[in-house]
């Protein structure tokens, strides 16, 4: 992986959000570059032949990155390019992917009456499959842009939260941020252990306590690290800790056959809802550890 950080610039205020937020990180990683970026679909819709018709798209894309040059100024260590793929998230993938990035930055697309992250925009579709971390600019952080003073880390021990931990401790020792590990036990774990039997829930309460100031107490290099212990839904319990947070971070941890592709539902609902800065580990960023081998044993018929 290299120190080159990718904002994904459309010309429009979540394009903005994400070149602001982009400039803060690289900022505060020392050795970073910044790499600025418009892309544009390869998709052909109307007349001329396609050499033309992906030459119009290419001077529109230039077009409105000269808008990032003006923002930028003479910032050192930046450059701009134009990218084209089989659609914009396409094309930052690959980009990405080229350049061995650290990140991929975008802003927010918020379509609809709700104003929130549409399903398929291309700030969704950026993070599946994603070959490298990324992160989501809230809408109108260009108004305030500022390094992070707390980063939260969600943690449960899978692997992805563990990739997870390790960017926020090394952020939060570039920044000198308070760094907060957010454990939260989900419903259904509170729920069974309840069932249990009076005694369970409080066993099940302590050990995850316990675990989590390990964690915490592990962490190095970095001034102040607090822990916070949470139950209930995962996605819900961490859109409101987001609230108190400059920079959140998390791992994707989907399960599925399609595991390299898609997000996992907690954090597909926190994009959705970002009230911070959102650092996302796409399964798909995240090595993939060895699996224990199928122990397959052939029996004779019981009869």
């Amino acid at each position: 992986m290299t120190d080159t950080m990718i904002a994904a610039y459309d010309g429009n205020d979540g394009g903005r959000d994400a070149l602001a937020l982009a400039t803060v990180l690289a900022d505060a990683l020392p050795g970073s570059t910044l790499t600025v970026t418009t892309a544009y679909a390869a998709r052909q819709s109307g007349h001329g032949t396609p050499d033309e018709w992906r030459e119009l798209l290419r001077d529109d894309a230039a077009e409105r990155l000269d808008g990032a040059r003006e923002l930028c100024g003479d910032r050192p260590d930046t450059t701009f390019v134009v990218v084209r793929g089989s659609s914009p998230a396409d094309g930052l993938q690959r980009l990405a992917e080229e350049r061995d990035a650290r990140a991929i930055v975008v802003g927010e697309n918020r379509l609809g009456v709700l104003g929130r992250i549409a399903v398929g925009s291309v700030t969704e579709q950026t993070l599946h499959g994603a070959p490298c971390a990324v992160v989501v600019a809230p809408a109108g952080y260009a108004r305030h842009p500022a390094a992070p003073a707390t980063i939260g880390v969600a943690y449960d021990h899978g692997a992805e939260s563990r990739a997870a931990l390790e960017r926020a401790v090394e952020l939060a020792r570039a920044t000198g941020a308070v760094l907060r590990v957010i454990h939260v036990v989900p419903t259904e774990v509170i729920w069974y252990a309840g069932y249990g039997g009076a005694m369970v829930l409080p066993e099940v309460r302590e050990a995850a306590r316990q675990d989590l100031e390990r964690t915490a107490a592990a962490v190095e290099g970095v001034a102040t690290v607090e822990t916070l212990l949470l139950e209930g839904d995962p996605a819900t319990e961490l859109g409101r800790v987001a609230e108190h947070l400059d920079l959140l971070v998390i791992g994707s941890r989907n399960r599925g056959p399609l595991q390299r592709v898609m997000l996992g539902s907690v954090s597909s609902r926190l994009v959705r809802h970002a009230h911070c800065p959102l650092l996302v580990l796409p399964r798909s960023a995240v090595p993939a550890e060895p699996r224990e081998p199928v122990v397959a044993e052939e029996v004779s018929s019981a009869r």
